[in-house]
């Protein structure tokens, strides 16, 4: 058995530096035979994404990663939900709102102090038509293009101008809770599953309580011992497996920010290929929503 599907990525429509057609291609020829684009708190790129995969007959997914902070940080997955459902839809143009005025908010600041110049605001929305979810990505991209910065000075631009500064930027927008969102994924008719459980397995009892339909295994912030016990974990509790390249990785596509391919394979982007994601059996069961017997597949299997 080997990982077939890659159900955990970001496109230009959140953060990834790959518009959704560009990311199907990028998929297929790394040699997945399905994917999901997961962007943050947004589906705008979704359309396209599913466009693509149809054209180049990759299996596809509707999904996106919702960000929670209570009763603790956890990014949750939500596939095949109906992103019309009204709550959902209101949600999504909540979050979209929220992201894009602290990132214009930081943007301008930027500008009075002098650590951005040379762009408007106006042309940031110009560059990213089609985009509601705004981040710094989104601004730097824009500068990229206007020949303002390189890519290779993106952690400098974003620890000099938004790291700290968003945090200072409020917002009245609330996010939902862990079981607040899962409830809304559930009546929009999609599945729940828990992104990158980096040291967040021992949560997965009272999300589980919650309603979490699945975790993510095969993905590069969990160690190999992790992978293992998110496994263990997805068997006892009769869990969806899911699992993506996330920001690492081909589809990840910031490989072309690294200065030589030994820098790029000492950073914890590098992965090695199609070594992220879940195999075609488990991308089957979230897909139909049917469920094997644990008892068919062993982890040894999957490695």
């Amino acid at each position: 058995m080997k990982l077939y599907a890659n159900l955990h990525l970001h496109s230009t429509h959140s953060d990834g530096p790959y518009t959704p057609a560009q990311l199907a291609a990028v998929a297929k020829n790394e040699g997945y035979g399905a994917a999901a684009l997961t962007d943050h708190d947004t589906v705008s790129g979704c359309g396209q994404m599913k466009k693509e995969c149809e054209k180049l007959g990759l299996e596809y997914i509707f999904g996106a990663e919702f960000t929670v902070k209570e009763p603790h940080p956890f990014h949750i997955v939500g596939f095949d939900f109906d992103p019309q459902y009204r709550p959902m839809r209101e949600y999504l143009a909540r979050l979209s709102e929220k992201e894009t005025h602290q990132t214009r908010a930081v943007f301008e600041l930027a500008l009075e102090n002098g650590g951005i110049s040379g762009i408007t605001w106006e042309e940031v929305l110009d560059f990213n038509k089609g985009v509601t979810w705004l981040c710094n990505n989104h601004v730097f991209e824009a500068m990229k293009a206007k020949g303002l910065v390189k890519q290779s000075e993106y952690m400098e631009f974003f620890n000099k101008n938004f790291r700290a500064q968003r945090k200072a930027v409020k917002s009245d927008i609330r996010m939902k809770t862990a079981g607040e969102l899962i409830s809304l994924i559930h009546e929009a008719g999609g599945l729940a599953v828990l992104a990158h459980p980096h040291n967040q397995l021992e949560f997965v009892p009272s999300l589980i309580e919650a309603g979490l339909d699945g975790i993510e295994v095969w993905h590069p912030d969990l160690s190999g011992e992790e992978r293992l016990e998110a496994y263990k974990t997805a068997v006892e509790y009769n869990l969806y497996i899911s699992g993506g390249s996330d920001h690492s990785g081909l589809c990840g596509g910031y490989y072309d920010s690294f200065e030589s391919e030994a820098a790029l394979k000492n950073s914890p982007l590098y992965i090695k290929p199609m070594s992220a994601g879940t195999s075609k059996e488990f991308f089957d069961e979230i897909k139909n929503r049917e469920k094997r017997s644990r008892e068919d597949y062993t982890f040894s299997e999957m490695c």
